[in-house]
């Protein structure tokens, strides 16, 4: 797909890309039904997105949002939220809208782990995923290779987040 043309088109290359990502994970049965569910909106969104003809009236022209597809990608991010088990942060629908929204990419909340050994991992993620944010040059050429680097780190820290809210909140760890 020529994503240069358009910012929607990028837009809905990057949600067919994390569409598939989310079909291609493993998990119990319970929570690949979730991940269907996530990738199904995820191309509906792209769908949408890629259809999407922006005013060409002065003065309404920019960075139109398409409400149907937004609506998509807040059921995305609901049904992450709900499920943290699919590993999918909500955050990633924001991948999808920066093309057109150009707004900064997200980046997750510190953990403030307890245990040394999790800040280290924490600090290891954070760096990544912020490496992964100033390789625009890969995000344009190769956008499925760089969001599947960016839904691995994601993936990585959302693990991470439940086993920090874990140890942190043993006796022991507590401040």
């Amino acid at each position: 797909m020529d994503t240069t043309t358009s910012p929607y088109l990028a837009a809905a290359d990057r949600a067919h890309v994390i569409a598939q990502i989310a079909r291609d994970r493993f998990a119990s049965h319970g929570i690949v039904r979730v991940l269907h569910d996530i990738a199904r909106h995820l191309d509906a969104a792209a769908d949408m997105l890629a259809k999407f003809q922006p005013s060409t009236i002065p003065g309404i022209a920019g960075h139109e949002a398409p409400m149907d597809a937004w609506e998509e990608l807040f059921i995305v991010e609901t049904l992450a939220d709900d499920r943290p088990q699919t590993l999918f942060p909500p955050e990633i629908t924001e991948y999808v809208k920066a093309p057109v929204m150009g707004r900064a990419l997200p980046f997750p909340e510190p953990l403030n782990p307890v245990s040394a050994r999790f800040a280290a991992e924490e600090t290891k993620y954070r760096a990544r995923l912020e490496q992964l944010h100033q390789d625009t040059a890969r995000a344009a050429d190769d956008p499925a290779g760089w969001l599947t680097d960016v839904c691995t780190v994601w993936r990585d820290w959302v693990s991470l987040r439940e086993v920090v809210r874990v140890d942190n909140a043993r006796p022991c760890n507590r401040r």
